[in-house]
């Protein structure tokens, strides 16, 4: 743990030092394309206005959300419930002329009809930064901290919760880019502790979720060379180590690397991405359980048809911690696509597919997930919106230890308020 502390630290620390004089940035040599997606374009008299607060604008929300779940618990017999959510939030950020600094806080409070079990209160908290140190590099930092419940969709264990299983996440991160002339180098760092509480079964009996707790370090490298204002290339190196706070048991602990090559370009003046290949490699402390050698790859694509449409599609693969005891994680491999569509200046209709294959490692299981969701929202004014939306997810888990198959569907009605 220490040696990996330590070079996330030099690494950034490194990066800075590459610049001690400022170089003129060429921001257009690591820009794709000039478009600019439906969820991110500007749209006059519909954004909020925030509380000017000095050199800080206050941003506070309330939205209100009725929404009705098929199958609550995730189980091959469904059971339904209506659920109301109330998630109010408060975001503070910096009106500078450098540098820039946002706090933010949101509670997340759910009520149910049927299961009162299942109602939950929880909250989350995040602090980040960016110093510009000169017009080509910066120096960015983030901490958060949030306690969340678990969904009833994971893969939990074979013993089921009268609850839902609480957790609190804490996590840290610092990133330092710069920029020397077609040369773009990007450090990152980061370490997140996971603490689950204990549950309880249908009896009442206690269920240890103590096996969990782990911290996750994750450090990473990148090179960015640009051929041309539509070309770059680059190469990418990442360590990555699992440790588990309890000592009893099999040995969850493990380490990785990820090693990356790829381009990023303009394929078209309409179509932009990202494309690359390497090797993935995680090796656990307990040889009971196999390492994971793997080609490694990592795709994006972002096609603008026109300009009120927005395409993308992500393609990639990691090594996540598993929520099984006899299994201490599993290699995930995803697809996602999603597009935006600009019905009317103040309303965008969005849909998502989305496909995940999950390996474990210490056992023979298998999960294939598959879900798809379309939502429409429609900004009424600055401080009204209206958003619709509805979710489907399926899983499909094969093995001599495989877990419950399900079918999810829900459908909700949100109010957003604004200010």
């Amino acid at each position: 743990m220490i040696s990996l502390r330590v070079a996330g630290a030099g690494l950034v620390v490194g990066l800075l030092a590459l610049c001690p004089h400022p170089a003129a940035a060429q921001d257009a040599m690591f820009k794709r394309g000039e478009n600019v997606g439906v969820l991110e374009r500007p749209r006059p008299g519909y954004e909020a206005l925030g509380i000017r607060a000095g050199g800080f604008i206050v941003y506070p929300s309330l939205t209100l959300r009725a929404e009705y779940d098929d199958n609550l618990f995730a189980r091959p017999q469904a059971e339904s419930d209506t659920i109301i959510t109330t998630t109010p939030s408060l975001e503070v950020r910096s009106d500078w002329g450098r540098h820039a600094v946002t706090l933010s806080a949101d509670a997340n409070l759910k009520r149910h009809d049927r299961f009162k079990s299942e109602d939950t209160d929880t909250w989350s908290s995040v602090g980040q930064g960016r110093l510009d140190v000169s017009r080509d590099t910066t120096l960015g930092a983030r901490a958060s901290f949030a306690d969340r419940v678990e969904p009833r969709t994971v893969a939990n264990s074979a013993v089921e919760s009268a609850e839902p299983i609480q957790y609190q996440v804490q996590s840290a991160n610092l990133i330092a880019t710069h920029q020397l002339s077609r040369v773009k180098l990007v450090g990152r760092a980061e370490l997140a502790r996971y603490d689950y509480q204990d549950g309880r079964d249908l009896a009442g009996g206690v269920i240890d979720e103590d096996y969990r707790d782990h911290t996750e370090l994750d450090v990473r490298a990148k090179a960015a060379y640009a051929h041309s204002p539509s070309t770059a290339f680059f190469a990418e190196l990442g360590a990555q180590q699992m440790n588990y706070e309890r000592s009893a048991g099999p040995n969850r602990d493990s380490d990785g690397i990820t090693a990356l090559a790829g381009v990023d370009l303009e394929i078209t003046r309409l179509i932009t991405g990202e494309f690359s290949v390497g090797y993935l490699h995680q090796s656990f402390n307990d040889p009971a359980y196999e390492d994971i050698s793997n080609p490694h790859y990592r795709m994006r694509i972002d096609w603008y048809p026109t300009p009120l449409i927005t395409v993308g599609l992500t393609a990639t693969q990691r090594v996540s911690d598993s929520s099984l005891a006899e299994a201490p994680a599993f290699l995930a491999r995803t697809v996602e696509v999603k597009a935006d569509y600009e019905l009317l200046r103040n309303l965008i209709i969005s849909g998502q597919i989305h496909g995940a294959d999950e390996d474990y490692r210490g056992i023979d299981r298998r999960d294939r997930r598959y879900g798809a969701s379309l939502s429409a929202n429609y900004l009424v004014n600055r401080t009204v919106g209206v958003s619709m939306r509805y979710k489907f997810e399926t899983l499909n888990s094969s093995g001599a230890s495989q877990g419950r198959d399900f079918d999810d569907q829900s459908i909700s009605l949100a109010l957003v308020f604004q200010r």
